[in-house]
């Protein structure tokens, strides 16, 4: 998610956490997998592009490339086991988009936008952050029809009622998770808005963490049971990866979630490879992917059984990690 300079975050890279801990004993150690480059023969550049995200089928590709202060969303596709060279999506190009999203069906994507939301409008803008005006943000949706997608439609004012709506992410029942500012706590939050019978409904914020410090940029599993987010700011970045797991209707913990950190490095750019439960995180000069599975484990002293990402060991040479509570 690129949006102003100062909290920029011009990488994305896939990686896996495993993150799980007693509230009765010390934290169990966490495995994270061995770095491997991101480039998909060679399209994906790490000083450039950012928020990969793929079709169900892992045959389409969508991210968003930086030019100077500009951001456009570029396509690729894989024909015969090797990707095209990147195209501008067909309905990008002019304006200042970003953050594509795949739903988990893939019938259709959102992205972000400071494109006018009315007919000859102006370009949305913010300045709630270091710097002054900087573009807008709204969620815009583009039905998928083959390979080529449909026009942009501004996704309502449920959704988008302020000038910075960002980073979407979408459940399986369509539950949309997104950024927005709160104006009271002068935070960033996570937000949930549930659809139904083909509306969204007013959002509620997720309750993750302390109100008082920024949760941003989430990827939520499918089916709800987890979410992977940014909490709180770092020297350099967005903050640190956290990982909450599900219990009941609520995300769990409520006022602390589980927190993984990278020592040395800070981390953004949270995403979901629906496939591969892939996370998308940014350490520092590196863009890079992990494999991972769903794994499920028991936390000790509740008893209930919850998802965990499971990884391999790091080797010997990679920087230190710690998970803690």
């Amino acid at each position: 998610m690129s949006r102003i300079p100062a909290i920029a975050c011009s990488f994305c890279l896939a990686a896996v956490v495993l993150c799980f801990a007693s509230s009765h004993a010390s934290a169990s150690a966490a495995s994270i997998a061995a770095l491997a480059p991101i480039t998909l023969d060679g399209i994906i550049h790490p000083d450039s592009d950012d928020t990969v995200a793929f079709t169900p089928d892992g045959n389409t590709v969508f991210f968003d490339r930086s030019n100077g202060p500009h951001k456009t969303i570029m396509v690729a596709h894989k024909v015969n086991g090797h990707w095209s060279k990147p195209q501008i999506a067909g309905f990008s190009g002019h304006w200042f988009d970003q953050d594509p999203v795949v739903s988990p069906d893939g019938s259709y994507l959102l992205f972000n936008s400071d494109r006018p939301t009315t007919p000859g409008g102006q370009p949305l803008t913010q300045d709630y952050f270091v710097g002054g005006n900087a573009p807008g943000s709204n969620i815009w949706k583009v039905e998928r029809k083959g390979n080529a997608g449909g026009t942009p439609v501004w996704l309502g004012p449920v959704i988008n009622d302020d000038p910075f709506v960002d980073f979407a992410s979408i459940a399986t029942d369509g539950t949309l998770y997104f950024i927005r500012w709160d104006k009271k706590a002068r935070a960033m939050h996570i937000w949930r808005s549930l659809y139904r019978n083909g509306s969204y409904l007013p959002a509620v914020r997720a309750g993750l963490g302390d109100p008082d410090v920024s949760t941003h940029d989430p990827a939520i599993a499918p089916d709800q049971s987890f979410i992977v987010f940014d909490y709180g700011k770092t020297k350099g970045g967005l903050g640190r990866l956290c990982i909450a797991f599900r219990q009941g209707d609520a995300q769990e913990p409520p006022h602390r979630p589980w927190r993984c950190h990278q020592q040395g490095s800070a981390v953004g750019c949270a995403c979901l490879d629906q496939r591969q439960c892939g996370l998308c995180h940014r350490p520092v000069g590196h863009l890079a992917t992990f494999a991972c599975r769903v794994a499920e484990a028991t936390r000790i002293g509740h008893g209930e059984a919850v998802t965990a990402l499971n990884a391999a060991p790091l080797p010997q040479t990679s920087p230190s990690h710690e998970c803690a509570r």
